[in-house]
């Protein structure tokens, strides 16, 4: 990280920060719901959906407001608002004020997301993007590996804590961002307005050939653990499913950081739907490994070569968005392609359908059935990049 600039070394960091603080509530959440408002499991997960829902279309508007607005502003608002929400949550006691303060907090997660890639891509020559989404993406799964285990164990102690203490780390990465500059705007280039903005991205076939095979690929590894774990409650009793899912999620998260940032050295703009595809034949086999796994060391195995995919995957996403998205609307597309998150909305509705009414294994199949759809619907876009590269951009 020493060898960035300032703004990206302290956007890294923010980047952990707010991960940590939205994964030390996340194991949290449903138990707060469940006491609080009396929800049972199937209400608590309409509740968490109806919030990710609307904060992902809320995306798509906040993705315009980064390309009208100063974009170190609309951070330190995204995190001021992440922390006024975890507040918020400890005195949950009505429905309506608890799902909106869930659609602030997603939303502010969005928000931040979006802009922190627009900020990179702004701050960065082109040959240094891929590798500082992946140093990313390895940063937040550090945040992501021990930030629940924090939480579990700070709750333990006193069970509104972990939202008190994610509300203080939210509040206090502000603090890094008002120390950075403010990030350069060419008014000349701003969106004239939201309407044509869409109109623009609509036009824009590539864009939706890539968001759609994203929605189908992410519903296989946007939630993962959530069909994994409901495959192994079904296949396992629920010692041995514990047992297997933590050892596979350890191996998931050992895996992203040893080897998330070398492999995203390797990435080139060049050749990325041809790093798609094979991120998709990983998914493929990592599935197909699920479905035949009956130990924990091949259940491992499976994971191991799932991560795979899941590190090449990730980054490529980031720097396709990255390779067609024009200067002026760059925060348009990573808000448009964000709209895939809606596929890890589905993976658990879909994957608890094929469990009920099917062979538990064939879920996995299923799933290996989507991501090569959404593979293939990625490398035609991918195809079109190449066939008509974007013109280049000037870096000073």
């Amino acid at each position: 990280m020493v060898t960035y600039s300032l703004v990206i070394r302290r956007l890294l960091i923010c980047s952990v920060t707010i991960v940590v603080s939205r994964a030390m509530t996340s194991p949290l959440l449903a138990l707060l719901l469940s006491t609080r408002l009396g929800l049972n499991q199937q209400d608590i997960g309409l509740l968490m959906g109806i919030a990710v829902f609307i904060a992902t279309l809320l995306g798509l508007y906040g993705g315009y407001i980064i390309d009208r607005l100063e974009k170190r502003k609309l951070l330190i608002l995204a995190m001021l608002s992440s922390s006024i929400g975890f507040l918020l949550l400890t005195f949950a006691s009505n429905l309506y004020l608890t799902t909106l303060t869930l659609v602030i907090t997603e939303a502010a997660s969005a928000l931040f997301l979006i802009g922190s890639k627009a900020i990179i891509s702004e701050n960065l020559p082109v040959g240094d993007r891929a590798k500082v989404f992946s140093l990313r993406y390895t940063l937040t799964n550090v945040g992501y590996a021990t930030g629940p285990m924090v939480g579990v164990v700070i709750a333990g102690h006193m069970q509104l804590a972990p939202f008190l203490i994610a509300s203080a780390i939210a509040f206090g990465s502000v603090f890094l961002m008002i120390g950075i500059p403010p990030t350069q705007r060419d008014d000349s280039h701003k969106p004239l307005s939201f309407l044509s903005t869409l109109r623009t991205l609509r036009s824009d076939r590539t864009l939706i050939l890539f968001t759609s095979g994203s929605l189908l690929s992410t519903i296989v590894h946007g939630r993962y653990t959530l069909y994994l774990s409901q495959f192994l409650l079904v296949a396992y009793k629920p010692a041995e499913a514990l047992k297997i899912l933590s050892a596979v999620l350890a191996c998931n998260a050992v895996t992203v950081i040893l080897m998330q940032y070398q492999i995203g050295r390797f990435l080139k703009r060049e050749q990325l739907r041809y790093w798609i595809v094979l991120g998709t034949l990983l998914f493929i086999v990592g599935l197909i490994g699920f479905s035949l796994a009956d130990s924990l060391l091949t259940w491992c195995l499976a994971m191991f070569v799932f991560t795979l995919g899941e590190m090449i995957i990730y980054p490529s996403e980031f720097l396709f968005i990255d390779t067609i998205a024009p200067d002026a609307l760059r925060g348009s597309y990573y808000g448009a392609q964000n709209l895939a998150a809606f596929g890890g909305a589905m993976s658990p509705v879909i994957c608890g359908y094929l469990l009920i009414n099917a062979a538990p294994a064939s879920m996995f199949y299923a799933l290996g059935a989507l991501t090569a759809i959404g593979g293939t619907l990625c490398f035609m876009s991918g195809r079109r990049v190449a066939e008509n590269p974007p013109p280049p951009t000037l870096h000073i």
